[in-house]
């Protein structure tokens, strides 16, 4: 039950203000009637400078971050959308969601801008972004699929619904799911980490077989399974999985209430 109750606080730690939506008996009926979509497209490009880190504050839509190593811009492109009970009006709102780009000292951050109440009309916006493979990535969003590939730095994810899928990741990786599934290829340099806790949902994570880390894994039901790795000084019991991997440089927590844990190594 402590448990449970640490992942609910996790719930909320999450609700930053730009990230809520305000909802009520009558948002859940009219959001069955918003039959009709308007749409629009657009992008924004930012010379990387001092910039180290790309922060994403969303709320509604898919997201897909990728890296190049020969980029020296953070490109940020998508559409935005607004599903209403009438054409006019979700033309009419379609003005009420922007995209805000702030070129900062040390960040380029990006936030999504939407009325707190949405009056039962659903706001949406799908983001592509490419940047500088060693730029760090922090993202908190609401609802939708996540996608970051090819990223030589530290990632941190805080999510409520949908997928997280980490590819390629090179540095630490930190991410808060309440719902959904976390799958991640990430190799863990020395002295770094990996924590990923979900409340409802599978985590599938794939690491180097020479990786460095203390390692644990907790479900409270569900399962945990590691392959292709050596676990030494192994505690296990129902519920839990510990031991060390390698000489134990990081550390590689993982834990979901209700779901399961796999683990498996892959070679370099």
């Amino acid at each position: 039950m402590r448990t449970k109750i640490k992942m609910f606080l996790l719930i909320l730690s999450l609700a930053i203000p730009v990230l809520w939506v305000s909802c009520n008996e009558d948002d859940t009926i009219l959001n069955g009637n918003n039959k009709f979509e308007a749409e629009d497209t657009f992008s924004f490009d930012v010379q990387v400078e001092n910039q180290s880190r790309l922060r994403l504050v969303a709320i509604t839509g898919n997201i897909d971050i990728t890296g190049n190593v020969q980029a020296n811009t953070v490109s940020i492109s998508g559409t935005k959308r607004v599903k209403a009970k009438s054409m006019e009006d979700a033309e009419q709102r379609l003005t009420e969601l922007n995209v805000d780009v702030q070129d900062m000292i040390n960040e380029v951050f990006v936030v999504t801008m939407q009325p707190d109440d949405t009056q039962g009309r659903d706001y949406e916006v799908d983001y592509t972004i490419t940047l500088p493979e060693n730029l760090e990535v922090h993202v908190n969003s609401v609802t939708g699929n996540l996608e970051i590939n090819t990223i030589s730095n530290n990632v941190s994810i805080g999510h409520v619904t949908g997928s997280v899928t980490l590819e390629e990741i090179e540095g630490s990786a930190n991410v808060e799911l309440v719902t959904g599934i976390i799958e991640g290829k990430v190799t863990l340099p020395l002295n770094n980490n990996i924590t990923m806790r979900i409340v409802t949902g599978n985590i599938i994570l794939n690491i180097p077989v020479n990786t460095s880390a203390e390692f644990s894994a907790n479900v409270i039901t569900g399962s945990i399974n590691v392959s292709n790795l050596t676990l030494q000084n192994k505690v296990e019991t129902s519920t839990f999985l510990g031991g060390t991997l390698g000489n134990g440089e990081g550390t590689i927590s993982l834990r979901t209430v209700t779901g399961n844990i796999s683990v498996s190594g892959f070679n370099l």
